[in-house]
């Protein structure tokens, strides 16, 4: 499963997302340490009376990145633990552009203060900037177009897959329902338990492409038994988010409550593999890549 979304700022008050289809809204909230999107209160509100799950960014200006962080933390706070917060690394007005510890001072610092690891956005052709601990620790929110030609929401985007990420923008001439003007595409490859995870610093992650095996698992997508299925693989207990096609392994007791607490209240059925085939108990996977895409950090 993957989710359809907009990015909107200031160009787009007034956007009225009742009207507008999409599954998540996310908000330029901040930029540099001075500018504060003027619509911002606007449309996060907005986006939330509108049922749509929430994202905030904070477009990089390169200069002290704490300084930048904290800035963004002051107008992002209200939604702490309700919308992902984003880092928007691009080459316009950054005067940190190609430098990768700057991205990792502003994540480390969003994580320091709030617990959550923020997203990264990044233009295809500089992902490399990206440091890998950085890239571990955060989502990926990768933008490539094929063209600039309007287009709705695409189920396959130009070029899917060829790098791994947990969002892809694959347009900015975007045409929907309710707004007069183009806007900004997105796949997200999760479920909105993953989105909410992500935003409550649950350890749920997703990658591009879902390669779920479902002959394998025997027909729990189709009937939506399960959204996330525990089972037991060479001594440790993991867990397989079924609709994004992705597994991972519990580092420890509190890793493994915390994130099942936060699925649940995310809504998300979990359900033990032995008590899915009904043989409670019988939780071993012998293939665990039949659930898809390993991520464990």
């Amino acid at each position: 499963m993957a989710l359809n979304g907009i990015d909107i700022a200031s160009w787009q008050s007034g956007i009225n997302l009742t009207k507008v289809p999409c599954d998540f809204v996310i908000v330029k909230a901040t930029e540099g340490v001075g500018y504060v999107n003027p619509a911002w209160n606007a449309q996060m509100s907005g986006a939330a009376r509108a049922g749509k799950l929430l994202g905030a960014y904070h477009y990089a200006s390169g200069g002290n990145a704490i300084k930048e962080a904290d800035h963004f933390l002051n107008t992002f706070n209200p939604y702490k633990g309700k919308a992902i917060p984003v880092l928007d690394w691009e080459s316009g007005g950054n005067a940190a552009w190609g430098d990768g510890s700057w991205v990792r001072q502003w994540v480390n610092r969003i994580h320091e203060r709030i617990g959550i690891w923020p997203f990264v956005y990044v233009q295809s052709s500089a992902i490399s900037q990206i440091p890998e601990d950085v890239r571990k620790n955060c989502g990926l929110w990768v933008a490539q177009y094929a063209n600039y030609t309007p287009t709705g929401y695409q189920s396959t985007p130009w070029n899917e897959g060829a790098y791994s990420c947990a969002m892809r923008q694959y347009t900015s001439s975007g045409q929907l329902a309710g707004w007069n003007g183009s806007l900004d595409l997105n796949k997200f490859y999760g479920d909105r338990a993953a989105w909410q995870a992500y935003a409550t610093g649950g350890k749920t992650t997703t990658t591009t492409k879902p390669t779920t095996n479902t002959s394998l698992i025997e027909g729990v997508i189709s009937d939506m038994k399960a959204t996330h299925i525990l089972f037991q693989y060479s001594g440790a207990i993991c867990v397989a988010n079924v609709l994004a096609g992705t597994w991972r392994a519990f580092h420890d007791p509190e890793d493994q409550k915390d994130t099942i607490n936060v699925l649940k209240q995310s809504g998300a059925k979990v359900v033990e593999w032995g008590a899915l085939r009904g043989k409670p108990g019988q939780n071993k996977v012998e293939n665990p890549d039949a659930f898809g895409i390993r991520i464990d950090k």
